[in-house]
């Protein structure tokens, strides 16, 4: 098995894995909707940086998925994910602003909040 595949696989496994912190979302694209196992967290802001009226925003949400569990292998912007509630979260809709994909088999979408 190659070095890609394990990675793939351990990020399957373990770090997006159901039985720990991963949760299945649902990828919502134009008019098709896909289960996808996803990690959901939010980053704290750095106030410093915002200025005044840092209370009025509250989270810097953001989401891994696996490249293999994406349509075509491919995100985009303006992907929307559905969460249902859980123990670490209310239920959410989020939109993808935008992500990164670094060559770990991984993308991280960075999310705001979208009415239901």
């Amino acid at each position: 098995m190659s070095f890609k595949s394990c990675v793939v696989e351990d990020v399957d496994a373990v770090f997006i894995s159901l039985d720990d912190f991963g949760e299945v979302g649902t990828l919502v694209r134009g008019s098709s909707e896909t289960s996808v196992k996803v990690l959901y967290d939010e980053l704290p802001l750095n106030g410093e940086d915002l200025g005044g009226g840092v209370d009025a925003i509250s989270h810097n949400p953001r989401l891994f998925v696996s490249v293999a569990d994406l349509p075509n292998g491919k995100p985009r912007k303006g992907d929307v994910f559905v969460l249902s509630l859980n123990e670490f979260h209310e239920a959410k809709r989020l939109i993808a602003k935008d992500f990164e994909m670094p060559k770990d088999g991984m993308v991280v979408y960075y999310l705001k909040e979208k009415g239901a």
